[in-house]
């Protein structure tokens, strides 16, 4: 079960305290993304949106879902696509692969994870496949990420994470779905699912506090988290019918209340009850979120409380903010990569790798 979903065969050992430090502010940014070539499969690395340099290339031989870069040195950790028995560890400085790690035999990691402020721990999230329960594995960066504790997360299908400003806790999307690596992508409980959002201390695990939305809307998975002013904003996808008007963006301030975002009708129904990715801009002012099955990117002014616009693009899904307030970078799977206003709608297209692009972007620097 373990084997067939890694993403390279071998793996390669390395002593984090031998890498250079991060280059300075200043230097040019990266965005970190995953996308498939015809002929050749799965790739993930980062690429420079002002000239389109590709400083890392990974060949995969599986699909990569989403990133975490380390807050001072070149070090990023890729991560399988749900559910993932594998971790890569790449240098940004010298574009090559440096390790590989793995969770214990009975769990897998489920896309998505963060550095601990300092980038001495790694949080990823991971099922427990036994009985599908959410855990958070921690991961000693300076020991050749060696694992050094779990922490439970109260629920099902912990999907995306975020760090509470500051570092106190960590914000975890409890997506409340069963699976089973046998059907990865089935949900095999849609009427026990229970979403919620939860903060954790980042010491123990302990838990500070859980959102959840009404019972009624147990099927509003929660599945991507992005910061914003004293809180975070939630992103959601409905294991429902499509036609049926749920919400799809929520923000929490603190350990608050989920309180859903009244988007317009038109584009609610747009997004066909899935949200892929979430982002803010560099200013921390607009959200941005992507829909692939309704192919189209959503903007929201989140000091004004109300939509901005959108812009279609078929298939879009990797949303990341670009140097100026108000815009970001947008990746589809039919190959598209732009830069786009949130308030004008104006595109235009980027330099960069050639591809299907996969789920994720994270910017760096």
């Amino acid at each position: 079960m373990r084997r067939r979903d890694l993403l390279l065969g071998a793996l390669l050992a390395s002593d984090l305290a031998s890498w250079p430090r991060r280059p300075a502010r200043g230097a040019s940014p990266l965005v970190l993304g995953a996308w498939r070539v015809p002929g050749e499969g799965d790739h993930a690395g980062a690429f420079a949106p002002g000239d389109g340099g590709v400083p890392l290339d990974l060949r995969l031989t599986a699909r990569a879902h989403g990133f975490a870069a380390h807050p001072a040195r070149p070090l990023v950790v890729v991560f399988g696509r749900r559910p993932g028995w594998e971790a890569l560890v790449a240098d940004l400085a010298t574009g090559t692969l440096r390790q590989g790690f793995a969770p214990p035999e009975d769990r897998h990691f489920n896309g998505h994870g963060l550095f601990a402020p300092d980038g001495r721990l790694l949080y990823a999230t991971e099922t427990r496949v036994a009985d599908g329960a959410g855990l958070i594995g921690v991961y000693d960066a300076t020991d050749g990420f060696r694992r050094v504790a779990e922490f439970a997360t109260g629920g099902r299908d912990p999907h995306d994470m975020r760090l509470a400003p500051g570092g106190a806790a960590l914000v975890v999307a409890n997506g409340g779905i069963l699976t089973h690596p046998d059907a990865p992508r089935a949900n095999l409980d849609p009427a026990g699912m229970d979403p919620s959002l939860v903060h954790l201390d980042p010491r123990d695990g302990r838990v500070l506090s859980t959102a959840r939305f009404a019972p009624a809307m147990n099927r509003l998975s929660i599945r991507h988290l992005a910061p914003v002013p004293g809180g975070t904003a939630v992103a959601m996808q409905f294991e429902g019918d499509e036609a049926e008007a749920v919400p799809l963006l929520a923000v929490q301030r603190g350990e608050g209340a989920l309180r859903p975002l009244a988007l317009p009708e038109t584009l609610r129904a747009a997004c066909r009850n899935y949200i892929g990715s979430v982002a803010t801009d560099s200013a921390g002012a607009v959200l941005a979120a992507t829909s692939p099955r309704g192919g189209v990117a959503l903007f929201w002014d989140l000091a004004a409380g109300r939509a901005l616009g959108s812009v279609p693009l078929g298939d879009v899904c990797g949303v990341a903010p670009a140097g100026a307030p108000g815009r970001f970078i947008l990746a589809s799977g039919h190959g598209a990569l732009l830069e786009a206003d949130a308030r004008s709608g104006a595109t235009r297209p980027l330099p960069g790798p050639r591809g299907a692009w996969d789920n994720h972007l994270l910017r760096v620097g």
